[in-house]
């Protein structure tokens, strides 16, 4: 019986999201940004844990720099092991795919926690700074999926290759996002940048599910989608889909107990 909690971890490239997990629940989740982050922040999130029991910690990271300082400042505090998600770990699936070292550890935490709480075959659809689908067969094995851009990505794409175009702010993406049955002539640049982001990403992400349900294997799957943008985007897209906020760290904590 678990008796202590357990910390995990998720290293994305635009936010850090860490929590502690206890018998299934998920509690005091804490969240600082990826870019530019340093030891001192690290070490300030960790503390805020210290009065805890916490038995052990999982990290999932896809930014290789920052494993160190979570590392040594999950050790601080942390009675037990400090482990990473790898393909080399007991993940609750097989993995399938010619360079398994080369997936990130997000897609595997969330390949796993969809196969705990959905089954198999699932599609598991990440809405963050990319947007990743990812494939689990029937027999449970992890074999590959698909990368785009994430929603802030493609809102900001323009801005980063011309030179008056305007920089969206995560605010300003959302709100794009919303703008249902606003005017499809935009009367500035912003307006029209605004109709660009939705029509563009919503027409974007219908046709990658359209070809999901056409294919003869993966139409059979369960869908399933997480990440920040995701329940926003698949209601204006239509699409009736599974929305797990706390698929990764459900995943992450899956991988936890199979390798502690």
């Amino acid at each position: 019986m678990q008796t202590s909690s357990i910390l995990l971890v998720d290293i994305g490239n635009t936010s850090t999201q860490a929590a502690l997990e206890r018998s299934g629940h998920f509690t005091q989740a804490k969240r600082i940004p990826s870019r530019g982050q340093t030891w001192r922040q690290v070490r300030d999130l960790i503390n805020a844990y210290s009065a805890y029991k916490i038995g052990g910690a999982m990290i999932c990271s896809v930014v290789p720099e920052l494993d160190g300082f979570w590392i040594r400042e999950a050790r601080r505090i942390v009675r037990g092991k400090v482990l990473q998600v790898g393909h080399r770990l007991n993940l609750g699936m097989a993995v399938r795919y010619p360079r398994p070292a080369a997936i990130g550890s997000d897609r595997l935490a969330n390949a796993s926690g969809a196969v705990e709480k959905y089954g198999s075959p699932v599609v598991v659809a990440d809405f963050g700074t990319a947007l990743t689908f990812d494939f689990v067969t029937v027999d449970r094995a992890f074999v590959g999926g698909i990368i785009l851009p994430g929603p802030a990505v493609f809102a900001q794409s323009l801005a980063g290759r011309t030179a008056l175009l305007p920089r969206f702010s995560e605010t300003e993406v959302s709100r794009a996002f919303r703008q249902r049955g606003a005017r499809l002539i935009g009367k500035s640049t912003e307006e029209a940048m605004a109709t660009g982001i939705r029509l563009g990403y919503i027409g974007m992400v219908k046709a990658v599910f359209a070809e999901i349900m056409r294919d003869p294997l993966a139409g059979k799957s369960t869908l399933c989608v997480t990440g920040g943008y995701a329940e926003l985007i698949v209601k204006e897209a239509g699409l009736h889909v599974r929305c797990d906020p706390l698929l990764t760290l459900r995943g992450i904590s899956r991988i936890w107990k199979l390798n502690a």
